[in-house]
């Protein structure tokens, strides 16, 4: 009888070892879709913003409402990076940068 007790939270342990590691796995694949998806093409987007905002001559009106909007726009990847991290699982050792 004891040694069916033990099985069944054994059994009942590594369903949920295994459905966490399905969860850690949903979460990293999501991170990369989110992070080459949204994050690199709002990126180039800002490239291009930063382009056209060259085009002005230094201290415009429009020069200047550009590089504000530039500004806006690296807040907001920057704030969307930081939440993808904060999705993905730590590395072992203690190193929670992944490359990207």
């Amino acid at each position: 009888m004891l040694g069916l007790l033990c099985h069944d939270r054994w059994c009942k342990a590594m369903c949920r070892r295994r459905d966490l590691l399905a969860q850690l796995a949903e979460r990293e694949r999501l991170a990369c879709d989110v992070h080459d998806a949204l994050l690199q093409g709002m990126q180039g987007i800002l490239l291009s913003f930063q382009s056209v905002g060259q085009r002005f001559p230094a201290g415009s009106a429009e020069r200047a409402a550009i590089e504000h909007l530039l500004d806006q726009g690296d807040a907001a990847l920057a704030d969307g990076r930081q939440r993808l991290q904060a999705l993905r699982p730590p590395v072992k050792g203690g190193n929670t940068k992944n490359a990207g």
